[in-house]
């Protein structure tokens, strides 16, 4: 097992707790008949496998919440037909460095003994690191094996979650990034 691979699927469970919001965004083939599809199936990778390699619990998770909003919305499961789409979706965590231009800080204080101490003034640039994890959920026309949708979070990392906050926070990010799918007609 690869324990950078592991790393990088364990960080994007801590993604899945952050407290910031999710970013979501799409792209696809612009005049695809979306209308059309009503069948789908997961397109396994090379490995035979689809989502995420070393962390089944977290692949559980995801697939289940795709699944469910794909059901939900009226799409339908098969595995021996041949489906309308493909889903496939892949998970990645990136650190990302955060800056900002002015910082400051002013402090009163006053000494031990009763008298009276100095102040200071601080300023400067601060910068941070944080963990950023994205999931990216791919919808592939089986015909020709062309990806025609696809849909991409984002948000930060935080640590230590428990397994009922993972599946709310995959729950909420599947629900955000699966409601502009199909995409609507502009």
């Amino acid at each position: 097992m690869n324990v950078y691979r592991l790393s990088c699927y364990l960080l994007f469970i801590l993604v899945l707790s952050a407290c910031s919001g999710i970013r979501v965004s799409q792209d696809y083939i612009q005049g695809y008949n979306f209308s059309s599809l009503n069948t789908y199936a997961w397109l396994p990778n090379e490995d035979n496998r689809y989502g995420v390699h070393d962390n089944d619990l977290l692949a559980k998770r995801i697939t289940l919440a795709i699944q469910n909003k794909l059901e939900e919305k009226g799409y339908v499961y098969v595995e021996s037909a041949s489906p309308d789409f493909y889903v496939l979706y892949n998970v990645s965590v990136e650190q990302k460095i955060s800056t900002s231009n002015v910082s400051g800080g002013i402090a009163i204080g006053r000494s031990s003994y009763g008298g009276f101490g100095g102040m200071g003034i601080s300023t400067g640039s601060q910068i941070d690191t944080y963990d950023e994890g994205t999931l990216i959920i791919d919808m592939i026309d089986p015909l020709n094996d062309e990806l025609v949708w696809r849909g991409i979070s984002t948000q930060s990392v935080h640590k230590h979650t428990s397994p009922e906050e993972s599946t709310e926070i995959i729950n909420e990010t599947v629900e955000k990034i699966l409601a502009q799918f199909p995409p609507e007609k502009g």
